[in-house]
C-alpha cells in the first residue's frame, strides 16, 4: 500500500485559540475556541449535510412512489395517506380531458367592408382555465365557424 504524506502548514496550530461570530436565532455572539474544536464542528456539521441530502433524495423518491401507490395498490390507501400527512405531501394525478364548446357571437363589420367580408378570415383567439385545479390546456383549435 502506498502512504502519501500530508504537509502540514508551519503556521498551522490546532491549539490556537480563534474568536469567530455566531447568529443564532438572530443574536449575535463572539465566542473563542481552539481551532481544533471548531474543525470538529464543522466535520460534524459536514457529516449531517451529507445525511440530510441523503434523507431528502429519499423523500424525494418517496414522494413520487405515492401516486402509484394509490392508484395500483388499493389495499396501502390507508397507510399512503398517513405518510403524506406525517410528510405534508399533495399527490396528485394528471387526467386527460377534451372539450367541446359551442360559442356564439356578434363581429362588427363596416357597410363598406361587407361585400368583402369572409366569416372564415376571422381569426378567434379562445383562452380557458379553472379556478378549482391546475389546468395545462395544449391544444385549441376552431374547427368550423359560420355566419348565423
Amino acid at each position: 500500500m502506498e502512504m502519501t504524506e500530508t504537509l502540514v502548514p508551519e503556521h498551522y496550530n490546532p491549539n490556537q485559540l480563534v474568536t469567530y461570530k455566531v447568529i443564532n436565532n438572530g443574536e449575535t455572539t463572539y465566542p473563542t475556541s481552539k481551532v481544533v474544536d471548531i474543525e470538529w464542528k464543522l466535520e460534524s456539521a459536514r457529516a449531517a449535510d451529507r445525511q440530510l441530502s441523503s434523507l431528502r433524495l429519499s423523500v424525494s423518491n418517496l414522494e413520487d412512489m405515492l401516486p402509484n401507490w394509490l392508484e395500483n395498490e388499493p389495499d396501502t390507501g390507508e397507510i399512503v395517506s398517513d405518510i403524506c400527512q406525517l410528510f405534508g405531501f399533495n399527490p396528485t394525478k394528471d387526467v386527460e380531458f377534451e372539450a367541446t364548446v359551442t360559442i356564439s357571437g356578434i363581429i362588427t363589420v363596416p357597410l363598406a367592408e361587407l361585400n368583402d367580408f369572409d366569416i372564415d378570415s376571422v381569426d378567434l383567439n379562445i383562452d380557458a382555465n379553472s379556478y378549482s385545479h391546475d389546468v395545462d390546456i395544449q391544444n385549441v383549435e376552431v374547427d368550423t365557424i359560420t355566419t348565423l
